[in-house]
């Protein structure tokens, strides 16, 4: 990188905004460089570093119980050391190779990527002289070597990210706070509801799929021809109806109960989740009403089946808007949770609220 100090000379000092306070850039380095790193650069360097020290620290055993475990145990403990050793070199060093405009997160990031280097041939290159599955004549040499290296590897992770955290410019503001257990935390909570509502954008694509094949066409012959569906269009439509009941309703209270979701948020989930299922039941129980008026073969039920049937088109038209609602509210929805996922480095609602003049941190 060019001399961060010839910058210096020509460019203003310029600040951010963060929990109602000012905080000063290094000379020579602006606030949308600092954004565009900020968004490209350093964001994806913490959660690269979260992901590995929380994977690690599923398996951080004692060398007594690295030495004594269960084979099938020794082989969860192996299998999950060998995948931080893949995200540090697939995820973790491509960005600690990059440079920072800001001078000391600069230092602290390329003392981290030399420190991992050093890693990756004193450790790493290792944990490579065994297979991906270790077999039974490997055990005794893995659990000496797992004594070694998940110790080295959870020592580096922690200075190096405790290093580049206290350089961070935000981190000014509170420091503590980035490096207490709290804060990664806070990153779990936030991948956790990223990840379910991932889940859930998955399956309301095969559910728009039904919807179309099954609920459209039956509100439109219940439209146009006023007659009560039985026989397989039926049969289909009350299947995919138990499948909004037993299967999409729970996913949402999963996703209700999460830690993370904002209120408005939940005030829209819990609205499909209560008012979906309880339509599903009033259909299934307004078809069988009119039905029974059907078959019972009284000149005058005809009539009132064709007004129930004018009350079942209704109710399925309320399913079919409120899923067409929710289908399209939930890519808008992980949309906002990934601006703010695994990046809780704004705590306070005047970080939302900065002033278009001033950038947020």
């Amino acid at each position: 990188m060019r001399s961060i100090r010839s910058r210096t000379r020509t460019r203003p000092q310029q600040v951010i905004h963060l929990a109602s306070r000012d905080l000063a850039l290094p000379e020579g380095v602006t606030v949308a460089e600092w954004a565009l790193e900020r968004l490209r650069d350093q964001n994806p360097r913490i959660r690269a570093f979260l992901g590995c020290i929380r994977l690690l620290g599923e398996v951080l055993e004692s060398n007594y119980a690295i030495l004594h475990c269960s084979p099938d145990r020794l082989r969860e403990i192996w299998r999950r050391v060998r995948r931080v050793a893949h995200l540090m070199r697939t995820e973790l060093e491509p960005l600690l190779a990059r440079r920072s405009l800001i001078p000391r997160l600069d230092e602290a990031v390329k003392s981290a990527h030399d420190a991992l280097l050093m890693l990756d041939r004193a450790v790493l290159a290792d944990l490579d002289r065994f297979p991906e599955t270790v077999t039974y004549d490997q055990l005794v040499p893995v659990r000496k070597l797992l004594c070694v290296s998940i110790g080295q590897l959870h020592a580096f992770l922690q200075d190096a990210f405790g290093e580049i955290m206290a350089s961070d410019p935000r981190s000014v503001h509170d420091a503590d706070y980035y490096l207490s257990r709290r804060f990664p935390q806070d990153i779990d909570e936030a991948e956790w509801l990223y990840a379910t509502v991932d889940k859930l954008a998955a399956y309301l694509v095969t559910l728009e799929a039904q919807r179309l094949a099954l609920l459209v066409p039956l509100v439109e012959h219940l439209v146009d021809r006023r007659w009560i569906p039985e026989g397989e269009p039926w049969e289909s439509a009350k299947t995919f109806l138990d499948e909004l009941i037993g299967g999409l309703t729970p996913r949402l209270k999963e996703v209700l109960a999460l830690r993370g979701i904002r209120f408005n948020e939940m005030e829209i989930l819990d609205r499909y989740a209560v008012e979906i299922p309880t339509l599903c039941r009033l259909i299934v129980e307004v078809h069988e009403q009119a039905r029974a008026l059907e078959l019972s073969g009284a000149d005058a039920e005809p009539q009132r089946a064709r007004a129930l049937a004018g009350r079942l088109s209704a109710l399925i038209g309320e399913v079919d808007t409120h899923l067409r609602d929710l289908i399209a509210f939930v890519p808008l929805w992980i949309d906002s949770i990934t601006k703010r996922r695994a990046l809780l480095l704004r705590r306070s609602r005047d970080d939302d609220e900065a002033p278009p003049a001033v950038a947020s941190a």
